[in-house]
């Protein structure tokens, strides 16, 4: 069955193509009025506005011309705020009708600073143009932020382009001053193509009035009186109106702000399953898009992924845009989008990517960096203290966890929990940009995964105390030169043995590793729980098993009655007992020595802020339960825990009680899943957690040189 993701247009649902057969009448007859007096305020709503809505039969191009051409007037002074392609073409389209445009860009995948638009302001302009929702790059602009911002220091038009994101989240085109918006059919409405659908403010449309319109077809004053009487200026898609009142009351039906939430549900649904395969999703979450997730290759094939999962897994995405366009997938997720094949999407990328030859892989990469003259250049550094910001700006960008961080590779190094020597913080730049980076230490094998004797070491990157490693490569060139760089660091400490530890089994970066001569050895997997799949108790509880679900209710039960919870920061007095639990649950365990209390709490206190200590604590008596956790932007991470066992007078599993509170710090938080360690596979297994195998790659200096 076709898993069709592109951008635009999107699938049309069954009820909406079944409007399409409505009978053909004049678009001045009653029932065309009665058809259109019922679609327009109904689209007002999704804009924001209670003002004027108008159908113009073109693409989402021609709207936006329609916008410039009706409010601007040769010599006028416009500010283009560009995210991408789209923006690019927003300010052409008003190039070519005499304005003047000046540029305020981010670079691709990012945003425009706010305090840079109010700063350009201050010269004075005419009109803003803004893109909300960039297809090209993955990303949606602060809306609400810019507008009021320009609202403050400008009292200029604020033009908007809402093709990709109408329907999908709020415009609140009245709330923010806007003055004109357009969109279109065929994105998050879930219609087939053929009208654009403009929001005009009252001043726009005085504006608009005035001599020197610059189109005849696409003039929005022209559009809105006959809009007014019910009726259109020209011919308009008359079956494509029958579809949109169809899909209009399909959103009443479940809700606008449902239907926003669905749209950011399932987009963050994919990038957790695009990251879960060890993908690059290009923009931070925080700028992430609603409707499109851009999502970079390990190798620049863009054209040729896309064609190898159309003819082997019907699975249809867009390739790039512009610069990106042999670089980056798109994939969209607009309209009623099942969440299987958002999973499934991103499983046929990972399946096609990996299934090219890591020898043409590494080559195109390699020739790719030759060709525009970019040299890599390693270096290293022996302090976590000594790393720039652009570290931490490596790790958003990777969407690596917070083990990768410059605040915790620093509070770790200090303080460190295992054993731990000879700290090196590898980098790999290009004209100064950080491409890659490992932070490397002598250290030993405290949980035998590697086969390693008692006092052995080898070189490994990161420390075992980051269960969810990521490689710190953007490209395979990067990933080769960071490998060359730890051999050499191998060689200086005559280590015999060096490489990375929990990886992600299904990283395609794993097979340039691996032509580099490092051997590959499975680890025991670690398991997340998204909460798209879980997003509230009843919905979460509903998912297990029957039997599961009601042995779990009673614990519950038996738990409110008889303990209670508490959740403290890094800072907490009674912390070190606390931790001894811990210490004592990893000794049964057969790992002993793995969380000394004393150097955890030590470790805990300098790290601070992202740290999170849930107790389970008997009513009146001594705690039960303990958890370590630190709170990311998006992730849980529920990184260590102890329970009592043998407590059979408390008729409740203290480990049950736990996993429940950690469950309501996700949800509270509001972050998107919980990832959590090694063992307790049966019990993670009711849960609904998902395994996530992790790997070591491992090199020998008599294989690797």
């Amino acid at each position: 069955m076709r898993n069709y993701r592109v951008t635009g247009p999107v699938d049309v649902p069954e009820c909406t193509l079944a409007a399409m057969g409505g009978p053909m009448v004049s678009h001045r007859s009653a029932g065309f009025r009665d058809l259109l007096r019922g679609v327009l305020p109904r689209l007002g709503a999704l804009f924001g506005t209670s003002g004027t809505v108008v159908p113009l039969t073109c693409s989402g191009t021609g709207g936006l011309e329609a916008a410039v051409a009706s409010v601007l007037r040769p010599g006028d002074r416009v500010l283009s705020i560009q995210l991408g392609y789209f923006g690019e073409r927003f300010a052409e389209i008003a190039a070519h009708q005499g304005a003047r445009v000046d540029v305020l860009a981010a670079p691709w995948g990012q945003v425009v600073a706010t305090e840079q638009i109010t700063e350009r302001l201050s010269s004075g302009y005419d009109a803003v143009l803004i893109t909300h929702n960039e297809t090209s790059t993955g990303v949606i602009a602060p809306l609400s932020e810019w507008a009021r911002a320009i609202r403050s220091a400008s009292d200029c038009l604020i033009l908007v382009d809402v093709v990709s994101s109408l329907a999908a989240t709020e415009i609140g085109f009245d709330a923010l001053g806007l003055d004109i918006a357009v969109g279109v059919t065929q994105k998050a409405l879930a219609c087939p193509p053929g009208l654009s659908l403009a929001a005009a403010s009252g001043r726009a449309l005085a504006r608009a009035a005035e001599p020197g319109e610059g189109s005849y077809y696409l003039s929005l004053a022209r559009a809105a009186e006959h809009a007014s009487q019910g009726t259109t200026a020209f011919t308009p898609a008359l079956s494509v109106l029958y579809a949109l009142d169809a899909a209009l009351t399909a959103i009443e039906k479940e809700g606008a702000e449902a239907v926003w939430e669905r749209h950011s549900r399932n987009a963050r649904r994919l990038r957790e399953a695009v990251r879960a395969q060890a993908l690059v999703v290009v923009p931070a979450e925080a700028d992430s898009s609603p409707t499109v997730t851009a999502v970079r290759l390990p190798v620049p094939r863009a054209e040729h992924v896309r064609e190898m999962l159309a003819a082997a897994h019907d699975v249809w995405v867009s390739s790039g845009r512009g610069p990106w366009k042999s670089d980056v997938l798109r994939i969209g997720h607009m309209g009623p989008v099942e969440p299987a094949d958002l999973d499934a999407c991103a499983m046929a990328v990972s399946a096609v990517v990996r299934s090219m030859p890591a020898t043409a892989s590494a080559a195109a990469t390699t020739r790719g960096a030759a060709a525009a003259g970019m040299a890599a250049a390693t270096r290293g550094t022996a302090t976590a203290g000594e790393l720039g910001s652009d570290w931490d700006g490596l790790v958003a960008r990777l969407e690596a966890p917070i083990f990768n961080t410059r605040d915790f590779l620093s509070a770790y190094e200090q303080n460190p929990v295992q054993p731990i020597s000879k700290p090196h913080y590898l980098e790999v730049r290009r004209h100064d940009e950080l491409l890659a980076a490992a932070p490397t230490y002598l250290q030993g094998d405290p949980l035998g995964l590697l086969g390693l004797r008692d006092g052995e070491q080898a070189l490994l990157s990161p420390m075992w105390h980051s269960p969810d490693s990521r490689l710190l490569a953007t490209d395979g060139g990067a990933a080769e030169a960071l490998c060359g760089s730890f051999a050499a660091r191998a060689a200086e400490l005559d280590a015999q043995l060096w490489g990375f530890i929990n990886l992600s089994s299904g990283s395609p970066m794993l097979e340039i590793l691996e032509q580099r001569g490092l051997r590959r050895r499975e680890l025991v997997p670690r398991w997340t729980l998204y909460r798209s799949g879980a997003p509230d108790e009843g919905t979460y509880l509903a998912g297990m098993r029957r039997s599961v679900r009601h042995d779990y209710q009673r614990q519950l039960r038996r738990y409110r009655e008889r303990a209670h919870a508490r959740v403290h920061g890094a800072q907490y007095p009674g912390l070190i007992p606390l931790l001894e639990l811990i210490a004592v649950s990893a000794a049964r365990t057969g790992s002993p020595k793995y969380y000394d209390p004393l150097r955890l709490a030590s470790f805990l206190r300098k790290l601070d802020r992202p740290v999170r200590v849930v107790e389970v604590r008997e009513n009146g008596g001594e705690p039960l339960a303990v958890a370590v956790c630190f709170l990311e932007a998006t992730r849980l991470q529920a990184w260590a825990g102890g329970y009592v066992r043998g407590r059979t007078d408390l008729k409740f599993s203290p480990y049950y009680a736990l996993w429940w509170e950690i469950m309501n710090l996700m949800w509270s938080a509001g972050v998107e899943s919980i990832e959590c360690g090694r063992l307790n596979e049966t019990f993670k297994e009711k849960m609904l957690l998902t395994p996530q195998p992790l790997v070591a790659m491992i090199g020998s200096r008599k294989e690797t040189g």
